[in-house]
């Protein structure tokens, strides 16, 4: 029992690591080039809360239209295309950064 109460202690421990409290291109990039199952599932779940944002509206300004049968691939995709293409947008925030590629992927019909 005690092994068991120290493994929980120290898994606890490792949770409670500090993190930034801002994702920025750099994480996002290295999540979705990664080759790690926790650098995908961290891209993967970057991809899933922008395209769920997106869909009640702006998210930092921008707008998006993404088809309801986008697969993971293609998400990716506009992603890792444009996020090389723009330098200039290191100051958004993770979510703000995969936002805006799909916007440029997937804009709006105006």
């Amino acid at each position: 029992m005690k092994n068991i109460l120290f493994s929980l202690f120290i898994i606890l421990l490792g949770l409670s690591a500090p993190v930034s409290a801002i994702t920025d291109r750099e994480d996002v990039m290295k999540w979705c080039k990664g080759h790690s199952v926790v650098a995908s599932g961290r891209c993967i779940g970057f991809m899933l809360a922008a395209e769920d944002a997106l869909s009640l509206g702006p998210v930092e300004g921008v707008s998006a239209c993404i088809p309801g049968d986008i697969t993971l691939k293609e998400m990716y995709a506009a992603v890792l295309d444009w996020l090389p293409e723009h330098p200039e947008a290191q100051a958004k925030t993770g979510l703000g950064l995969v936002s805006q590629a799909f916007a440029a992927r997937y804009p709006c019909e105006s």
